[in-house]
């Protein structure tokens, strides 16, 4: 055989394998084409594009979405997981590769998932264990709209390659006419469409999260705030999946817990039971609190189509109520002393007038006493008033236009009366402005300001110093007191919490608690840092000098099952 022999051998296969492909695909695009067009409805599309596609593709999972603009919302026809067919469901758009395709109107080629790590939150149910290793995920357009999405998988990697993705983009063109012909069509009643997609609005914009089960009691459909709290921070939910003990295994480990709560409030619903604002407390990633009530749906007088449960995290009302009964019990215990002490001043002060026995020292010190009293009960007074306004464990703020240096230069300018022979240091540009609640923060300084004052020796410093750049403002108030522990540092926010070199000194534990909870607020952060008993203390406040935003939920971890959806912070 000549040397050229096995080259063109190798280039004839080659060439022949081509053709072969191609003919698959036009195969596949002409039998798509015919039964597309005269399908009668939306399942019976699905079945037709899954057919034609499975000619010529790997199409181990096949999902058909279609995507309604007014409630952003992704509706699944169905799904197709190793050539079985699956019930839909419907998710909100998210921040994942699938909404990322539906909103830049561009394909995602996906070609080994192990190594792009596309993050997973929503996913449908599965026997196979692991994650699929190649996707394509395509929109469906309908001239400039985007009307809905189809995405393929497969569990060997490099199953697919850029002919693959634009084999599929050009299936999704007739998917996408077929669609509008069948939405413009004596079919589908545009009334019903019309209904139907303002009650996705509705659901959307639902402050409740709000959970559709179906009769076996598996979840086909959720809104954005049942998103949110079923994500419990960084898991994934499984949607189609039924929450029964067998298969909670599959279930990511928060995951779990919210099944767990789930369970017997679908079991309730399928015996046809109505529940009102029945309360289950979840442990794990710290005790939370949800507050479920449902509803069985009804296909027929006696035949359940499945249930609708809402729900809501009191997680954080309920904090507080307990919060506040303990400071009720406390202030109704602690108060007494100052009462007693104020009424028996006054009850000596009296009666040594009134027998002409009262001398400047005693009136100096009884004056000075009733007044050092009236301070604790006004502390009490403003941290119970405090506790009363906060709202889920947070306090509400109005930020405005503020200066922090004007700020600070004020509260330290009252504190120059009881500083008792200590020093006050303000170290800070001119201005530093930014927006900030000035009432809140002027109540932060205070509570810092006094609280080095009283701890630190006669004779000490106590330094105010005041950093910002173009984002963030920093202050510092240290001082030269008593300082703290190193396993302290981590508790001193605590609510009572009080350090152990300072619990002979008056305070109630709760000024520190507060000033967390108005810097966080703020969207800051407040920490304390000490090297240690007798060198000392300093207490950092950071804030970002424009409106607080919402903080972003950590990255969630890969769970089992077929991805619908892909996302570095939320399920879709």
């Amino acid at each position: 055989m000549g040397p050229g022999g096995p080259i063109a051998s190798r280039e004839t296969t080659t060439s022949g394998e081509q053709v072969g492909r191609l003919r698959e695909r036009l195969a596949a695009l002409s039998a798509i084409s015919q039964t597309a067009s005269r399908a009668l409805d939306l399942e019976d599309l699905f079945r037709a594009l899954y057919e034609g596609t499975s000619q010529a593709l790997d199409v181990t999972g096949f999902i058909l979405g279609l995507y309604d603009e007014g409630s952003q919302t992704v509706e699944v026809v169905r799904q197709m997981d190793s050539g079985v067919e699956l019930s839909g469901g419907s998710f909100p758009l998210g921040t994942g590769f699938t909404s990322e395709v539906i909103r830049t109107r561009r394909p995602r080629l996906i070609r080994r998932w192990s190594r792009d790590e596309p993050r997973v939150q929503v996913q449908y149910a599965t026997d196979r264990r692991g994650l699929p290793e190649s996707g394509i995920t395509v929109p469906l357009l309908a001239g400039e709209k985007v009307v809905g999405v189809l995405s393929l998988q497969s569990y060997q990697p490099e199953a697919y390659d850029e002919d693959d993705l634009l084999m599929l983009q050009a299936i999704a063109g007739q998917a996408a006419a077929a669609i509008e012909n069948l939405r413009h069509s004596a079919r589908l009643d545009v009334q019903l469409r019309r209904r139907v997609s303002e009650l996705e609005i509705i659901l959307a914009s639902m402050a409740d999260a709000l959970v559709i089960t179906d009769a076996a009691g598996a979840i086909v459909r959720i809104n954005e705030a049942a998103r949110t709290l079923l994500g419990l921070e960084s898991d994934g939910i499984i949607l189609g999946q039924p929450l029964d003990r067998e298969r909670w295994g599959q279930w990511p480990l928060g995951g779990q817990a919210v099944a767990e709560a789930l369970r017997p409030i679908i079991e309730a619903l399928r015996r046809g039971e109505v529940l009102r604002d029945v309360e289950v407390e979840l442990q794990g990633k710290g005790q939370r609190v949800l507050c479920f009530s449902g509803a069985p749906l009804h296909e027929t007088v006696e035949a359940l189509a499945g249930g609708v449960i809402v729900f809501r995290d009191v997680t954080g009302r309920r904090e507080v109520e307990r919060l506040k009964d303990e400071v009720l019990s406390i202030a109704s215990h602690d108060l007494r002393t100052p009462l007693t002490v104020i009424k028996g001043f006054a009850e000596l002060l009296r009666l040594k007038g009134a027998a002409g026995g009262l001398n400047g020292e005693l009136l100096d010190r009884g004056l000075m006493t009733i007044e050092g009293q009236a301070d604790r009960l006004e502390e009490w007074l403003r941290l119970l008033l405090d506790l009363t306004r906060m709202k889920g464990g947070q306090v509400a703020i109005e930020p405005a236009p503020a200066d922090l240096v004007l700020l600070a230069s004020a509260v330290l300018e009252g504190a120059r009366v009881t500083t008792g022979g200590r020093r006050l240091v303000l170290r800070a540009p001119p201005s530093v402005e930014g927006m900030w609640d000035s009432r809140r923060l002027e109540q932060v300084f205070q509570n810092l300001i006094t609280n080095a004052l009283k701890y630190s020796p006669r004779d000490g410093t106590v330094e105010v110093t005041i950093d910002a750049d173009d984002r963030t403002a920093t202050v510092c108030v240290r001082d030269e007191g008593i300082g703290l522990a190193a396993d302290e540092l981590p508790r001193i926010f605590d609510r009572f919490y009080r350090a152990t070199g300072v619990r002979q000194i008056e305070g109630s534990g709760l000024g520190l608690y507060i000033c967390q909870a108005i810097v966080t607020a703020h969207g800051g952060r407040i920490w304390a840092e000490s090297a240690g008993w007798g060198s000392g203390s300093a207490f950092y406040v950071s804030l970002p000098r424009g409106k607080p935003e919402a903080a972003t939920a950590p990255p969630g971890r890969h769970p089992m099952g077929t991805p619908l959806e892909g996302n570095n912070a939320s399920m879709a």
